[in-house]
C-alpha cells in the first residue's frame, strides 16, 4: 500500500500538534521553558543510540557537515518522506558551518497554526537544545541554532556550527 503525500502531511501534522499541545499543557503546570527543555531531552536521549550506530549510518568526520548528517539521519529515520515535503536547501555548506533552509511544508509550522501558536513559541528551545546534544555525538564543539523562522521569514533555518 502506498502512502500518499496528503496522508503523510496529515499524520505528521496531527502527531506534531498532539506533542506541542501536550508540551504546552505541561508548561502551564511547570513553566513553558521547563516543559520545552524536557521535550528537548527526549530528542537528546537518542544520543547514545547514535554513538553506537554512526558507522552504520555512514557518518564520518567531526565537522559541521557530520553534525548536519546526524540531524538528517535522525529526522529521515523517524519521519520517512518528510524531507521530500520540506523542500530543504543548503545555503551554506562548509566544515565550520552548515545552514539548511526549509521552505516547503512543515509539520511543526502547520501544527502551530492549528494550535494558534507561532513557531517562536515552540521551536527554539526544543530544537536547539535537543539537536545540539545529538550533533555533539560527533563533536562536543558543535552547536545547533535556529536562524530565520517562518511565518515571518521565507524559510526556517537550522544552523550547525563549530563553536570554540
Amino acid at each position: 500500500m502506498e502512502i500518499t503525500e496528503k496522508t503523510l502531511r496529515k499524520v505528521y501534522t496531527i502527531g506534531r500538534a498532539d506533542l506541542i499541545a501536550y508540551t504546552m499543557a505541561v508548561g502551564e503546570k511547570i513553566g513553558k521553558d521547563e516543559a520545552l527543555r524536557i521535550h528537548a531531552q527526549l530528542l537528546a536521549s537518542k544520543a547514545d543510540m547514535l554513538k553506537e550506530n554512526l558507522s552504520q549510518l555512514g557518518i564520518t568526520g567531526n565537522d559541521a557537515r557530520a553534525g548536519m548528517a546526524v540531524i538528517d539521519a535522525v529526522v529521515g529515520g523517524h519521519y520517512p518522506g518528510m524531507f521530500e515535503l520540506m523542500e530543504l536547501q543548503r545555503t551554506e555548506d562548509t566544515p565550520q558551518r552548515v545552514i539548511t533552509c526549509y521552505k516547503g511544508w512543515c509539520a511543526t509550522l502547520n501544527a502551530c497554526k492549528m494550535l494558534e501558536l507561532t513557531p517562536k513559541d515552540f521551536c527554539p528551545i526544543s530544537h536547539e537544545e535537543g539537536l545540539t546534544t545529538l550533533v555533539q555525538v560527533v563533536n562536543p564543539k558543535l552547536q545547533v541554532r535556529l536562524g530565520k523562522l517562518r511565518p515571518e521569514a521565507d524559510c526556517c533555518e537550522v544552523i550547525v556550527e563549530i563553536k570554540e
